[in-house]
């Protein structure tokens, strides 16, 4: 393989990034490369900021003097990098569900990273990128594999504030900088008609995901004066394909541009192998487990039918396999482990408690 330690994927929404990430992330390891891979909305999530409280080292020492409880809470949670100090909120949520955690969580509220003027996410994200690089530099047998970070949550970071593009592709260059020692690449998926992405992305996801990212954003400079709902988002992501293309354009270091129009995913996968320099391990025959699983704690369910579960939040989901007893969640990098009447989840977990890393679902067994 190529000496590259970061592998980073980038295009807008429904051009593949997740699924391809997880791809060579299953490649790699069937190569017995070590890799990690970073998903989009993994909690905790190690360079971006979907729900993380930051604080300087001196709002943080306040903020314990101010809230006596909150020390032995964060004691284990708070990352501490050079000037700043990182908690993230879902991650306290789930494990101090308590009035004291609870009292400790609203109150960092106040100091969530997403709500920060530009210039302050800017100083609390270097340093979060900066704290990366140093921890995987002290795993140099670990490849990682990052989606929709350096690129898709900077843009929406600084095109929502209606920020130039010259001030982004600075920020984008640090990040770049900062991550050199990693030998970074770039794997960057687009068609070459932006319409088209966006009619596929209205058309697997419906009108109804766009009409909830722009009501999510609407508050922000970007939408003034602009169409709402679904033609508000679209209209975004216009402007988005074109930044993406811009820092693509702009990006130093060792990068391959596929163009996934005719959607020859076979063909396109074989071309990023050769871009990594590794050949394809196929995929071994297994099946995972019928039946349905139970997490008494929590009173979440999995319904397992096939290559496809019905999550506890009801939704259809295909499973992608990774190992005899191991597939992968479609869309996230939750892993169900099946063992004797059990399944174990594994992979990073997201947003969505049941995915929680550890938690187990016992097999119901069959009314006689």
């Amino acid at each position: 393989m190529i000496s590259t330690r970061l592998i980073m994927l980038e295009g807008l929404s429904s051009t593949g990034k997740t699924t391809n990430a997880r791809f060579i992330h299953l490649q790699l390891q069937r190569h017995e490369i070590c890799s990690k891979w970073i998903h989009e909305i993994a909690v905790p999530h190690p360079v971006l900021f979907f729900t993380e409280a930051g604080l300087t080292h001196e709002e943080y020492s306040l903020f314990l003097t101010e809230h006596p409880d909150a020390e032995a809470i964060l004691a284990d949670m708070a990352v501490f990098r050079e000037s700043t100090v990182g908690i993230d909120l879902t991650e306290l949520q789930w494990r101090y569900d308590d009035e004291d955690g609870q009292r400790v969580y609203q109150a960092l509220l106040a100091y969530e990273v997403w709500n920060y003027p530009t210039e302050v996410y800017s100083k609390f994200a270097l340093e979060k990128w900066q704290h990366f690089t140093s921890e995987a530099l002290k795993h140099p047998e670990e490849v990682y594999i990052i989606d929709s970070a350096i690129y898709q949550y900077q843009i929406y970071s600084y095109l929502l504030r209606n920020r130039p593009f010259p001030e982004l592709l600075s920020f984008v260059q640090k990040i770049t900088e900062i991550v050199q020692p990693l030998n970074p690449c770039l794997i960057f998926l687009r068609r070459e008609d932006t319409e088209a992405t966006i009619d596929y992305l209205e058309k697997i996801r419906g009108t109804s995901y766009l009409e909830y990212i722009w009501q999510r954003d609407n508050d922000q400079p970007y939408y003034m004066g602009r169409p709402t709902g679904a033609e508000g988002y679209k209209e975004f992501l216009r402007d988005y394909a074109v930044i993406a293309d811009m820092l693509c354009e702009a990006f130093p270091s060792h990068k391959m541009v596929l163009d996934i129009t005719e959607e020859n995913w076979t063909c396109l996968e074989d071309q990023m192998l050769s871009f990594l320099d590794i050949s394809r391990i196929p995929d071994p025959v297994a099946y995972p487990q019928d039946g349905i699983y139970v997490n008494a704690e929590f009173g979440f369910i999995i319904r397992v039918e096939g290559m496809s579960i019905t999550d506890p939040r009801e939704q259809i989901r295909p499973l992608h396999l990774k190992s005899p007893n191991e597939f992968y969640v479609d869309w996230i990098p939750t892993v169900l482990c099946f063992e004797e009447n059990s399944i174990v989840i594994s992979g990073s977990q997201t947003g969505s408690r049941w995915t929680t890393t550890g938690l187990v679902f016992e097999k119901q067994t069959e009314r006689t």
